[in-house]
């Protein structure tokens, strides 16, 4: 019976040996726990599995699917100044305008910073002001970023954590960026960048956390064992595949020299069906092995359930079978849910590359505002991609009572369903009905009958 003392404590707290394994007293920072080797190993095991693992690999793609995707909308309620800003912004999301290097678009960019993020743990936006790069990005992956040697000029009495010089605050200072070596031999000191240049995008769980972590730290050791088991599974199915034929038979004498030649049983399975016409008291039998084992398929797929809860993915994402529509359906908001937080930091970085070109073209003059206005007072959105309708005809209904009763706006809803915004929409409708009228064509009606929904609902009664 437990005592009132122990009724009333926390049993994490716990250090009886008769428990449990009592947890480290030994409390200190994330980058404390996570040394440079110990960073180095965990990257590298993240970055193998996302190569070979199919599984891990689809994990992470969806994660981004649901991440990164993001449309840009100018509100400062100026249409003509909305057109530019978003036609400047278009320009630059190209690969040649925005990349240093010229391979990657805005978009896929943000899908690659982000997916670094997931992998990694962290990773690094340079903003290039340079004549010849001005407004364009570097990205610097995290392993590129270690404390300077000594050897190197490194500034003495500077604080860094994991190659980021900061005060004592913990306010980022400095980024010591690396170069790699040709031939993958390690990295060499490039250079020390301000972090006002930089925008330093990860993932983090603790208030005095300098670098980033991977969510998928906890999931790696999952992820590998279902890797592993599953190549010993294919092995052994392999070996099974090589069946052999076993005759037992009566026999008084003794076993002699195997030889072949006096077996009384020739069997050639490569020429079709094979009839054994069998002495009395002998019996054939292949060998079998049934795999892969019930038992496995059932820790694979438990192992496989835990590991993608890392990304918070349900389960029945990997597999469609796993639940009926309505779990589904749930899983899917419950998981939107948890993307919102993980949005928020894409969007706060784009936030801050937007403030940052719109202040280049302004100061360029490729962008000119009205009289009294300035950068601070110009309105903008990163609008998440959208998801659309699961059921149509019910969801549509719903969302029509929704806006009808003032719950919703027709903004808030093609956002959520298409990722953009309903006044474009107003205008293109505007531009079709235009368009129909110089051709002499009827225009169709902008909404539906009032008695549309009646009629649907009646035929579906009957």
């Amino acid at each position: 019976m437990q005592s009132l003392f122990r009724r009333f404590s926390y049993d994490g707290a716990a250090t009886s040996k008769n428990q449990r394994k009592a947890a480290s007293s030994t409390l200190s920072s994330e980058d404390a726990k996570l040394t440079a080797s110990k960073r180095k190993v965990l990257q590298g095991a993240a970055r193998d599995l996302s190569r070979n693992f199919s599984v891990a690999a689809w994990a992470i793609r969806k994660h981004l699917d649901f991440v990164s995707a993001f449309k840009f909308q100018s509100r400062t309620g100026d249409a003509s100044l909305d057109r530019d800003i978003e036609s400047l912004m278009a320009w630059w999301g190209r690969p040649e305008n925005c990349d240093v290097a010229g391979r990657h678009g805005l978009p896929r960019m943000l899908r690659l910073i982000e997916e670094r993020r997931t992998v990694d743990g962290d990773v690094f936006l340079l903003k290039l002001t340079g004549q010849r790069v001005r407004g364009k990005l570097q990205a610097i992956e995290s392993d590129r970023v270690v404390d300077p040697r000594q050897d190197t000029g490194r500034p003495a009495g500077e604080n860094w954590v994991h190659g980021v010089s900061v005060n004592d605050a913990g306010r980022a200072l400095g980024y010591a960026v690396h170069k790699r070596i040709r031939g993958g031999k390690g990295l060499e000191m490039d250079r020390v960048v301000s972090a006002r240049n930089v925008i330093h995008h990860g993932f983090y769980d603790r208030f005095d956390q300098v670098r980033g972590v991977s969510p998928l730290a906890p999931a790696v050791n999952a992820f590998r064992d279902v890797y592993e088991a599953a190549d010993y599974a294919l092995a052994k199915a392999k070996v099974s595949q090589m069946f052999g034929l076993v005759f037992y038979r009566e026999a008084m004498d003794a076993a002699g020299t195997l030889d072949n030649s006096t077996d009384p049983y020739e069997v050639d399975f490569g020429r079709g069906p094979v009839l054994l016409d069998l002495e009395p008291g002998d019996k054939a039998e292949f060998l079998e092995s049934k795999t892969p084992a019930t038992e496995f398929q059932s820790f694979a797929q438990l192992m496989i359930s835990l590991a993608l809860k890392s990304l918070d993915i349900p389960f029945s994402f990997f597999d469609e079978s796993f639940t009926n529509f309505y779990g589904s359906r749930g899983a899917l908001l419950h998981y939107q849910k948890s993307c919102e937080a993980k949005r928020a930091d894409v969007k706060d970085v784009l936030r801050k590359l937007t403030a940052w070109r719109m202040s280049l073209w302004i100061d360029d003059g490729l962008l000119s505002l009205p009289s009294g206005v300035s950068l601070s007072d110009l309105n903008w959105e990163w609008i998440p991609a959208g998801l659309a309708w699961w059921d149509p005809a019910k969801e549509i209904r719903g969302d029509v009572e929704a806006i009808k009763a003032g719950l919703r706006t027709r903004s808030e809803i093609r956002a959520e369903k298409y990722g953009d915004d309903w006044l474009d929409v107003v205008d293109q409708l505007a531009r079709e009905r235009d368009a129909l009228e110089e051709r002499g064509l009827m225009p169709d009606a902008d909404f539906a009958p009032a008695d549309a929904d009646e009629g649907v609902d009646n035929a579906e009664d009957k």
